[in-house]
């Protein structure tokens, strides 16, 4: 098997082509502007852009351009019948030439707004499908550690949850070591934990160095951290057969018999038994590869199990990395929530597509309780809230992914609506959008200078 193949995702004929136009935009423009003129000269000499025909033929081609490849094309295009019309006719046609140049921006903006409509949703789509991934995770990982105690209770009274939990919490010593020390030391943990709870006693972690680049793990954005002594090869660690189709393929790989069931029975394509990748956003962060682990244990559940935790385990590391490097709303204690309004800002430089931050400032203790507990009955699935008290003032704040300021305000007015009490009402409130995080910054700390 050829182990050097590209890590893309097939793609069918028509994304193919899709991907090879917009590749060559300017090519094709090009060549479609110079067909155009070149049939024009065939049908008329005199009038090689075919202006003068009872159709607007010149219309109809900017706007195939235009509406698919942008303004920039239909410019382009433009430009070079322009040239045309100035070199080969005897009066430069202006009416002609102006009417061409506000249909290209007409056509334009329609492009614009329906590429951003799709950009939106496609972002829209992969952030609801990821915090579903991590949801999921995270049941799952709640149910295997329920499945673990109810088994062990006597044994092993913590909870397989709880270790990771304190794996990630517990690491007060960690604190002024670098963010890839921090990400070493938790996974050389985790494989601890595995061979602890799973009876794991041979494997690796491969891992990004850095995870914000797009690019597929390989062996040169990777450290490795294994729970043995013995060397690696990183380079014929990456050409293993189960390693390989792991990172491709995204899922785990495992050696198994005719049945399809794992077994500890060695493949002659690989010297381990298992390879299960931990995925981000479609692409693989790091990668766990079992070398030994007794047959009683190295079956279908048990490698679920640590396929869920792998991918549980990788997320919270990742949380903590960037909470790390980001160093504004440090006033806002919950991790979870920064998290959150970090990713949703990358989300916002990237793409452009935009969330709001609804703050409710409150003086009153008792009346901010009150309406913070209103708050999270109402809460929708993907919308966060948290409670920053600073100053003597209490500022409920909330984060409505992928929402516009009209969601806030809507959501405000039905938040007055169900309060009881005439006084609970009374408080200030501002909205923020993700360009705005120095203001909120201020906001949450009173600070009115300049």
């Amino acid at each position: 098997m050829n182990k050097n193949h590209s890590r893309t995702h097939k793609q069918t004929i028509l994304e193919s082509i899709l991907k090879f136009l917009e590749k060559y935009a300017y090519s094709e423009t090009l060549i479609i502007t110079g067909v155009y003129l070149v049939i024009g000269f065939v049908l008329d000499p005199t009038d090689i852009c075919m202006l003068h025909s009872e159709i607007s033929y010149i219309l109809i081609l900017l706007s195939i351009i235009t509406l698919f490849h942008g303004f920039e094309n239909g410019m382009l295009a433009l430009a070079i019948i322009a040239f045309v019309m100035w070199l080969m006719y005897p009066v430069f046609e202006s009416t002609e030439f102006l009417v061409a140049l506000l249909m290209t921006m007409i056509f334009s903006e329609f492009y614009y707004f329906w590429t951003r409509k799709i950009k939106a949703a496609e972002v829209s789509a992969e952030y609801k499908e990821t915090k579903l991934d991590e949801l999921s995770k995270a049941f799952y990982a709640l149910k295997i550690s329920h499945d673990q105690l109810e088994k062990n209770y006597v044994i092993k009274p913590m909870s397989i949850r709880n270790s990771i939990e304190d794996i990630i919490e517990t690491h007060k010593a960690l604190e002024f070591e670098s963010h890839e020390n921090k990400h070493k030391l938790f996974y050389q943990n985790f494989l601890l934990l595995l061979e602890k709870s799973f009876n794991v006693n041979s494997s690796l972690i491969v891992y990004k160095i850095d995870e914000s680049t797009k690019e597929y793990i390989n062996q040169e954005n990777s450290e490795i951290v294994f729970n043995s002594n013995e060397i690696i090869d990183t380079k014929k660690l990456f050409l293993d057969h189960l390693v390989d189709k792991a990172i491709e393929r995204g899922t785990a790989i495992y050696i198994s018999d005719e049945k399809g069931e794992p077994t500890i029975n060695k493949d002659i394509n690989s010297q381990y038994l298992a390879a299960i990748p931990a995925m981000y956003e479609g692409k693989a962060v790091a990668v766990l590869v079992i070398k030994k682990m007794p047959f009683m244990s190295f079956n279908r559940e048990i490698l679920i199990s640590i396929s869920i935790l792998m991918e549980y385990f990788t997320i919270e590391i990742r949380k903590k990395g960037v909470l790390c490097i980001e160093e504004d709303l440090k006033i806002i204690k919950d991790e979870k929530f920064r998290f959150e309004y970090f990713r949703l800002k990358n989300l916002y430089v990237n793409y452009k597509v935009n969330s709001v931050i609804l703050v409710l400032r409150i003086n009153n203790e008792l009346q901010a309780i009150r309406v913070y507990k209103k708050i999270i009955k109402m809460l929708r699935s993907l919308d966060l809230v948290t409670l920053v008290e600073e100053n003597n003032l209490y500022y409920i704040t909330l984060l409505f992914p992928l929402h516009d300021e009209a969601a806030a305000i809507g959501y405000l007015q039905r938040l007055l609506n169900s309060l009881d009490e005439k006084k609970d009402k009374n408080f200030n409130h501002m909205t923020f959008t993700l360009a705005q995080t120095a203001l909120l910054n201020k906001y949450l700390r009173e600070d009115y200078s300049a």
